[in-house]
């Protein structure tokens, strides 16, 4: 037996599953989808545009205001169009859109020699609009960006038979500019970190040994002499030399003739030889 009731048919089933299906898909999408706070505006540029009354400030719009990071406002300039044949060439109004300074703003008088056009409305019988995103960067090089907390004045000076008039004209006769406040803080130009000094070189210097005590010279004990035996003999020849030799000689003679002096030999072998010559005679 299956989940449906006896007897349904099979295109019954179908349309169940089906709307079963798309009630689960749409809770999915609510289930994921993140709610988006940026803003779409739709500008008329036109002279009958209640916007550009003077006795309001409707020309002031604030864009960006709590949006969430990368969501945008957007605003959507639009040009006059007209049915061919329904007005004569005078009653067409034909617009040159420009982003100026407050002063130019406020004078309605453009004194910068090339000016930021943001829009050119000359083909009346043709369907033109302009779409403008608030973003602090542009994707197109020289594109115009929007920075936050930055004022933003646009306004148009044309007439009706000078569509590049840059003084006067439907600014001053039918107020018409508007101003784009972005919001959010002021944005800053990033700082350059702060230089530090590039550490100082490490210096070397020569390395310089200890000081040294200085070495003491070997010390030689002094040499000793041998201090001769001092004998009575001794003193006797240190104060009388000759004296004592003298008695050596006398006191030599007296003992063996190997121990005598030379001399007395000499003496007695000179005395021996004069008593054998003596006998021979």
């Amino acid at each position: 037996m299956g989940p449906w009731p006896p007897g349904t048919s099979f295109s019954a089933v179908l349309l169940r599953t089906v709307v079963l299906f798309l009630f689960s898909l749409q809770a999915f999408v609510f289930a994921t989808a993140t709610p988006s706070s940026a803003r779409f505006y739709t500008i008329h540029w036109n002279s009958s545009n209640p916007i550009f009354r003077i006795d309001n400030t409707d020309n002031i719009i604030d864009v960006n205001r709590n949006n969430l990071k990368f969501e945008y406002d957007q605003v959507n300039l639009i040009c006059p169009v007209y049915t061919p044949n329904t007005r004569d060439d005078d009653e067409m109004e034909k617009y040159i859109i420009y982003n100026v300074s407050k002063d130019e703003y406020e004078t309605c008088r453009i004194t910068n020699p090339n000016p930021r056009i943001i829009a050119v409305c000359d083909k009346p019988y043709k369907l033109m609009y302009f779409t403008i995103t608030f973003r602090p960067f542009t994707p197109q090089p020289g594109g115009l960006e929007f920075l936050p907390g930055h004022d933003y004045y646009f306004i148009s000076t044309s007439t009706s038979d000078d569509l590049h008039r840059r003084i006067g004209g439907r600014c001053t006769t039918h107020n018409m500019k508007i101003v784009f406040k972005v919001w959010g803080p002021p944005s800053q130009p990033p700082t350059a970190p702060p230089q530090t000094p590039p550490p100082p070189r490490p210096t070397w210097y020569p390395v310089t040994p200890p000081p040294q005590r200085p070495t003491p010279p070997p010390v030689t004990p002094p040499a000793t002499r041998a201090t001769p035996l001092t004998t009575k003999k001794s003193k006797a020849y240190n104060k009388h030399p000759n004296e004592v030799v003298k008695s050596e000689e006398l006191t030599l003679g007296g003992g063996t003739c190997w121990l005598a002096p030379p001399r007395i030999g000499v003496i007695m072998l000179a005395t021996g030889v004069a008593i054998v010559l003596a006998q021979w005679r």
